[in-house]
């Protein structure tokens, strides 16, 4: 039995002062409406609301479902409305072109037009600067890129690595002039600049510390903003052979990168990656497997770069990008180590130790079968493997580790045991605390 019978009979006899366009709103409008974040005009300040065509008011049957004739909207009722071009001016929404005269405060649409039951945001509406200043406010809803596909860095160590390594294509940097900066931030300001006009970039200087706050989405910025490209990863099949004085190993490209498909030319990545160490040991490589926390990213690639890391490669799938936050976490690192990225992660490894190359997997503490199973190796035993050979280390996700199906692939598993008296409760460590130990153990007896 259909339910629009019953509505249109209960419809009938229901009060004049009901109004069925009320059904006409959807859960989440209310909800908006309750918190102040979205307008209920009435049909006074809305002169097409009557005109609109309601589900109500429809004259066209389908034969199951009668014209409900409702008594019409009252004075006082609620219309449905969206922000739409044939609305009136103050109801749509701010765009870039509202923000073409940033001297007036009349060119700048207020947040709090569609939030009246709201203060004044600093961040969202315009408020004049204090007097005497010889500077206005941006808007904070729309800052405009050189490039739409670029990105803001910021951080005193990750801008300095970028402008000293030049890895990536940059625009421009943006430091923060105001009042209170101190001499030695105003000498950091003088160096960095200078870094910025040898690669060619435009310098402004901003006065207005919301802006560069905005640009990282309210993180430390400690007055450095920098405009560039993302920073661009190897895509590689394999490992390759190490060189005979160990200074270097090759890696095998692959065709075509793995996130965006587009074709590899011959010059856009070294074929070779070179070996900060060779006089004591062989290359010592750190694999990631679907390391989904930016910030943990960043911490481990810090790490890997302190102690000594040749290099460091990640998948392409399920694994945190090389982000604002990851760069941050990473202080710098990321731009002063090589970092590879595979699609395949079993193909790495079969190929790899084809090459000459051995593979440890970091898993939880085992117990005795699960050691003699797995090929365990204690972390204390696992300094001499670097004075061997080439080796890989691979570490997995935070919540369930390295992929059993890896696993299989890799020649030997280590891992660090817990202290004594330790609570079962405290089963793990952090990834990037455990990706930093292992590390040390690797490379420490070198």
């Amino acid at each position: 039995m259909s339910i629009r019978p019953l509505l249109s009979a209960f419809l009938k006899r229901s009060p004049s002062s009901f109004s069925p366009s009320l059904l006409s709103r959807s859960a989440s409008t209310n909800s908006a409406i309750n918190r102040g974040l979205r307008r209920s005009p009435t049909t006074k300040e809305r002169p097409d609301a009557e005109k609109r065509s309601s589900l109500f008011d429809s004259d066209e049957t389908d034969g199951h479902s009668p014209r409900l004739d409702s008594p019409g909207e009252s004075e006082n009722s609620v219309a449905r409305y969206s922000p739409r071009s044939d609305y009136p001016k103050e109801d749509r929404y701010p765009s870039s072109s509202d923000y073409s005269n940033p001297g007036h405060s009349d060119s700048y649409p207020q947040y709090s037009t569609w939030r009246p039951f709201a203060k004044p945001n600093p961040r969202l509406d315009y408020i004049p600067p204090p007097p005497g200043a010889d500077w206005t406010p941006k808007p904070r809803r729309h800052i405009p890129k050189v490039d739409y596909n670029s990105e803001w860095i910021y951080g005193t160590s990750v801008v300095e690595a970028a402008l000293k390594a030049k890895k990536r294509k940059m625009y421009k940097l943006y430091i923060h002039t105001s009042g209170n900066r101190t001499p030695e931030n105003k000498l950091r300001d003088r160096a960095m600049s200078g870094l910025a006009v040898d690669a060619g970039l435009e310098v402004v200087e901003e006065r207005d510390g919301g802006l560069l706050d905005s640009m990282s989405n309210s993180r430390p910025h400690n007055g450095y903003v920098l405009e560039c490209l993302p920073l661009p990863k190897t895509p590689i099949l394999s490992l390759g052979a190490v060189a005979p004085n160990k200074t270097s190993f090759s890696i095998q490209l692959a065709q075509h990168h793995h996130t965006t498909g587009e074709p590899i030319e011959p010059d856009d990545f070294p074929g070779s990656i070179t070996c900060r160490d060779p006089k004591r040991r062989y290359p010592f490589v750190l694999m990631l497997d679907e390391i989904l926390d930016p910030g943990n990213l960043g911490a481990i690639l810090r790490s890997a770069y302190y102690l000594g890391v040749d290099a460091v490669t990640l998948s392409s799938r399920n694994c945190a990008p090389i982000s604002p936050v990851c760069l941050k976490a990473a202080a710098g690192a990321a731009e002063l180590m090589p970092i590879l990225e595979q699609s395949r992660s079993d193909k790495l490894i079969t190929s790899s130790i084809e090459n000459g190359w051995t593979f440890y997997a970091a898993i939880p503490p085992p117990t005795k079968q699960q050691a003699k199973r797995d090929r365990y190796v204690f972390s204390l035993d696992v300094g001499k493997a670097v004075r061997e050979g080439p080796v890989v280390l691979i570490l997995g996700s935070e919540g369930d580790g390295l992929r059993p199906f890896l696993k299989k692939h890799v020649q030997y598993c280590v891992s660090l045991d817990k202290g004594p008296g330790t609570d079962a409760l405290v089963d793990s460590l952090n990834v990037s605390v455990a990706s930093a130990l292992l590390c040390a153990s690797f490379l420490k007896g070198t």
